[in-house]
């Protein structure tokens, strides 16, 4: 019996040290990546003084109509996107939101606050109006915006947008999700989900990682923000938005259940419905969203046909 406790110790010991000397292996794996990450952020980026405060923007384009990218949580300027947009006869005007990366959150937070720093960016560019994607944790103050400045919204674009209040998940304290929560733990949480994925989405969501998620620092006040402010965010007037409206969202999202664009949809007056049938939150990292880009741009045509 001796011996067979004997061998035993010897194996738990070597399967703690083989343990061991992975994660340090994938700790120096993860240091180098990081400091590849942050050596490499897109610098194409500028931080401008309003009215509100500053905020950290990215104008690609010379056309005369704009598209206003409104990023999710977490999020930055350099994962805004819509660069597709730019051959199809738009500028497009990036932005990082409130408390993430170089735009430092406003004094409350709101989604008013944030509408009223956008609606200051535009009068500093003079842009008369864009039309509003807003993408996930961006839906917000998207649709704030386009209630406070319609005349300023050409057009709202909502993509798997947030679009009425989440309840907050119960707190997580165990040392499992503490250790996700950090950067190391979040890197590792990354590449188990990246060997879950075909090769585009892998590439999607590598690059959402070093665009927007790392170092956690520049983000963490944005994301806690926004964790708050959807936790109690106030019913929208729906009903009192006037400008053309376009709601993409998956039937399977569980991050934004597709049940609040069924709701938005009803309550918008005359807004359009792109139910996007078994797909996810995720559905913008694959190529599916050619096809979303494409209806996008069927929507705005249509908006043109009728202004001429």
């Amino acid at each position: 019996m001796k011996k067979i406790l004997k061998w035993i110790r010897r194996i738990l010991i070597s399967i703690i040290g083989l343990l061991i000397v992975l994660m340090v292996g994938l700790y120096i794996a993860f240091f180098f990546w990081k400091k590849d990450v942050v050596k490499n952020l897109p610098q194409d980026s500028q931080v401008i003084s309003t009215d509100k405060g500053e905020i950290e923007y990215r104008l690609l384009g010379n056309a005369d109509r704009y598209m206003l990218m409104i990023h999710g949580s977490p999020g930055s300027v350099h994962v805004s996107g819509g660069d597709s947009f730019l051959d199809k006869r738009f500028s497009v005007l990036g932005v990082s939101r409130p408390g993430y990366y170089q735009t430092p959150l406003t004094p409350r937070g709101t989604p008013k606050e944030e509408a009223a720093l956008y609606k200051s960016l535009l009068d500093e560019l003079n842009i008369n109006s864009v039309y509003v994607n807003g993408i996930s944790g961006g839906g917000p103050a998207s649709i704030q915006f386009a209630l406070d400045y319609p005349e300023r919204t050409a057009a709202l674009i909502l993509s798997a947008a947030v679009s009425e209040r989440i309840a907050p998940e119960n707190d997580e304290t165990g040392i499992i999700d503490k250790f996700f929560n950090t950067e190391f733990g979040a890197w590792i949480g990354i590449q188990i989900a990246l060997s879950q994925v075909d090769e585009q989405m892998k590439e999607g969501i590598n690059w959402y990682a070093k665009r927007a998620m790392f170092p956690m620092k520049k983000s963490n006040d944005g994301y806690e923000n926004d964790n708050k402010q959807i936790s109690i965010l106030e019913d929208f007037p729906l009903e009192e938005l006037t400008v053309p409206t376009i709601i993409f969202h998956g039937d399977k999202d569980i991050n934004v259940p597709f049940s609040y664009a069924q709701n938005a949809s009803d309550r918008i007056p005359n807004a359009t419905l792109f139910e996007m049938k078994g797909k996810d939150h995720f559905v913008f990292f694959s190529s599916y969203r050619d096809t979303i880009n494409i209806e996008i741009m069927h929507f705005v045509d249509n908006i043109s046909a009728h202004e001429n």
